[in-house]
């Protein structure tokens, strides 16, 4: 008994290795321990990356330093882009029609010099913007935007040329 049964072990243990020795082949075995994390890049770009991470851990240096390189940009965007609250009535009734009569005067000009300049005398749009007197926004409107003769002679303010429409 003890004879057979020390065979079924020694044929386990063959089996066993043998099966080692045909599976070895197939495992790809590594030649170093740890992967390369190594990255070749060109100076420019490891420069690059450099910068923004040193931008990164210093922001608040970088945004003191824009404002203060730009603060006079901002400022007078701000001046030139807001109405000033002392323009605007209560309701903002005048603010509206303004903006509304000057979207009329450059979208369409007959109408805006027949229902705003000609009829009520309120020709403030063209006066701002071409540098007009009301008489001469008046004449302006009479003879060459409501005339009906194209034979006649007109006087286009040299702003119409110079400046670009809102």
């Amino acid at each position: 008994m003890r004879g057979s049964r020390g065979g079924g072990v020694f044929v386990s243990v063959f089996l066993l290795c043998s099966a080692c020795t045909m599976v070895a082949p197939f495992v790809i075995r590594s030649t170093s321990r740890l992967p390369s994390t190594q990255l070749f890049l060109e100076d420019w770009v490891a420069d690059m990356i450099d910068g923004e991470l040193y931008r990164q851990s210093h922001k608040k240096e970088y945004e003191e330093a824009w404002m203060e390189k730009n603060r006079n940009a901002v400022l007078s965007r701000i001046e030139t882009d807001f109405v000033n609250v002392d323009q605007i009535d209560d309701d903002g009734t005048d603010f509206r029609m303004h903006q509304k009569d000057k979207r009329l005067a450059f979208k369409d000009p007959e109408r805006y010099c027949a229902d705003r300049c000609v009829a009520t005398g309120n020709c403030d749009i063209f006066e701002d913007f071409y540098e007009m007197s009301p008489e001469q926004v008046i004449a302006f409107c009479t003879e060459c935007v409501l005339s009906e003769d194209e034979d006649g002679e007109c006087q286009i303010p040299d702003a119409f040329y110079d400046k670009p429409r809102p």
